[in-house]
């Protein structure tokens, strides 16, 4: 990466935008894990009942969301040594790990009630995303600390972006990898002595420590590689917080925008939360398998390459109707995905049955193109919605006369938590709606403890069916509020033209 020159003479180097970066790496690797594999975790390894983990989901991602508005507040008002946003990198960093390293715990037996998992993991998942909100929020405001230059922005922010991907990638894939059933660790426990379900527990539990302690150190080095330059007073939101959101909730454009997103999001977190219970399931894959990784990989790794083919596009046409090819391309896959057949015979006769046979199996193949598609219009779902938000800055600007970036960015990331809540919530419910039975669970008429992952043809058919079909029906409910919403190029540049005439004749 080339040094570039800032009108005020200072200089951001490649290394500074490395080093910035590695703060969204360190927390999409974590966000990466405990989206793909934590709910699956707390129902088939920790034994909670779906229903019990939908409230877990919704009652802790709704104090995720809260926290989000009042740590940007507390940040903008700190004074330190180590400036506003990196005293929270840094000695937040140590926090953030080991609050991840909990949600893996099962700190109970089977026979420990329903009632106490849940408290556990809820109070566990409060206390990992109040961390992360610490850590996260400030170095989200960063940007504007570190440079005011608006093309050294954009160039923190596309190394910031690359370096996320990375992190989404190691996260999804690697964890597991490393964590579940015929896994390095796993095995490392039977050989010393453990039973095979003891041994995928504490395959989890090494799995996060590693992780905790990866993310832990490269938010540290991030808060203490880079530099606030610019942490003087700033023109102040006039309006207090409720003020602002009543100004912000009266405006229509407002209004769809954020239902555009917040049901865009909602239906990618929905395909994160039910791909292992597919893959496992519905296919009969082990969802620990190297193979399953790879499905996981795939439509991460075309996202990345892909991203580049929708910022192009959206340059060149409105972004909602960008968007809605890539809904289109997306729902190809999805329908894919629900005819792919399932292995014949016993379920889980994949994690026995060789490389070679899977690669062959039609299952493989047919799943192979239903991911790499999705992942073709998956990019362009994240971005689209992601990049109309800030287009109303400037709408608000035109109505209130005051511009409030801080304020949006609040908004934005409370209804992204409180989406990705309402999504495993609603997944947990439907899972228990239709029969999926928690691992291990006591069989009541026995008295046995059941260790099988084998669940019932109806909860393996609800599986595939709500994965494959509900992202679907949420996303077109996205399309049309990005229709309503009536942001489109031509309606920008008209209020940027009469900013700027207002500006002007200040």
């Amino acid at each position: 990466m080339r040094e570039e020159n800032m009108d005020n003479g200072v200089k951001i180097k490649g290394k500074e935008k490395f080093f910035y970066g590695l703060g969204d790496l360190s927390a999409n690797i974590l966000l990466a894990a405990a989206s793909f594999y934590l709910l699956f975790f707390m129902v088939s390894v920790g034994g909670l009942k779906p229903a019990l983990a939908s409230l877990v989901f919704l009652v802790s991602k709704i104090w995720d969301a809260v926290t989000d508005v009042w740590m940007g507040r507390i940040s903008d008002n700190t004074k330190s040594r180590f400036g506003k946003r990196r005293i929270y990198m840094i000695f937040g960093a140590v926090p953030f790990g080991l609050m991840f390293i909990l949600l893996w715990l099962c700190p109970f037996s089977v026979e420990t009630s329903q009632v106490f998992k849940m408290i556990y993991y809820l109070m566990a998942y409060c206390l990992y995303n109040t961390t992360f909100t610490i850590v996260y929020v400030p170095y989200n405001a960063l940007t504007a600390n570190i440079t005011n230059d608006y093309d050294q922005r954009s160039s923190l922010t596309t190394v910031r972006i690359i370096l996320a991907n990375v992190g989404l990638i190691l996260g999804a894939a690697l964890f597991g990898l490393l964590a579940g059933e015929n896994t390095v660790f796993s095995e490392m426990f039977v050989e010393a002595g453990y039973d095979k379900f003891e041994a995928v527990k504490n395959s989890y539990l090494v799995s996060s420590a590693i992780f905790g302690l990866l993310a832990a150190v490269t938010m540290m080095i991030s808060g203490f590689a880079v530099k606030e330059r610019y942490t003087g007073n700033e023109e102040k939101n006039p309006y207090g917080l409720f003020k602002t959101l009543s100004q912000f909730i009266k405006m229509k454009e407002f209004r769809y925008t954020t239902a555009y997103y917040l049901t865009s999001m909602l239906g990618f977190d929905i395909l994160l939360a039910l791909f292992m219970f597919y893959i496992q399931d519905s296919l009969g894959y082990a969802p620990d398998g190297i193979l399953a990784m790879i499905f996981v990989a795939i439509p991460l790794v075309v996202a990345m390459f892909s991203a580049v083919v929708w910022d192009k596009l959206s340059a060149k046409k409105e972004k909602h109707r960008v968007y809605l090819f890539s809904v289109i391309i997306t729902a190809v896959g999805l329908i894919i995905a629900l005819l792919v057949p399932a292995f014949k015979g016993e379920m889980y006769q994949s994690s026995t049955a060789s490389m070679e046979v899977l690669l062959s199996s039609g299952t493989t193949i047919v799943l192979l193109i239903a991911v790499f598609i999705v992942g073709c219009g998956m990019s362009g779902i994240q971005i689209l919605p992601y990049a109309s938000i800030p287009d109303i800055v400037e709408l608000d600007e035109y109505t209130y006369g005051v511009r409030r970036e801080g304020a949006y960015f609040g908004v934005q990331s409370f209804v992204y938590k409180l989406s990705n809540g309402i999504a495993l919530a609603l997944v947990s419910l439907l899972l228990q709606v239709f029969g999926y039975k928690e691992t291990p669970f006591l069989n009541e008429a026995t008295g046995e403890v059941v260790y099988s992952y084998i669940q019932s043809q109806t909860a393996q058919d609800a599986v595939r069916i709500i994965f494959c079909t509900l992202p679907i029906m949420i996303f077109v409910i996205s399309i049309i509020c990005a229709y309503k919403a009536n942001m489109g190029r031509d309606r920008f540049n008209a209020i940027k033209e009469e900013l700027a005439k207002r500006e002007k004749n200040k």
